[in-house]
């Protein structure tokens, strides 16, 4: 039996969070983008970069698929951008390889990483 990666239990996590947030209370999509940073705050850890950096693009993937909107005249999106762009600063390639990503996963995360880049972060 092949135990799921980490990077799909991480995007398969945020996006029944978002359903949960969007589907079954009604959110908006910033409401719902609040709610999963929230639920997933404890998985965080100081000294797992690759897991953070994985975590973070799988819930703004997410949320840009739903339609997230952040402005960046609100102070709670600033703080999130703050930790997303801190999160991507600390990690490298090896940080991902030490957790088990394959090489198929690497250039995937890489792929999503560059589209939150893009979005959120420029």
């Amino acid at each position: 039996m092949r135990v799921d990666s980490l990077f799909n239990q991480a995007k398969k996590m945020v996006e029944g969070l978002y359903s949960y947030a969007m589907d079954e209370r009604g959110f908006r999509p910033e409401q719902a983008f609040a709610y999963v940073q929230d639920e997933v705050e404890s998985l965080m850890k100081a000294d797992a970069p690759g897991p953070n950096a994985i975590l973070q693009t799988a819930i703004y993937v997410e949320g840009n698929r739903r339609g997230l909107k952040l402005s960046k005249e609100s102070p709670y999106a600033t703080d999130m951008l703050e930790i997303l762009a801190d999160a991507y600063s600390k990690c490298a390639v090896g940080d991902f390889i030490e957790v088990g990503v394959d090489e198929a996963e690497l250039r995937a995360i890489q792929s999503d990483m560059e589209l939150v880049r893009n979005i959120f972060l420029n």
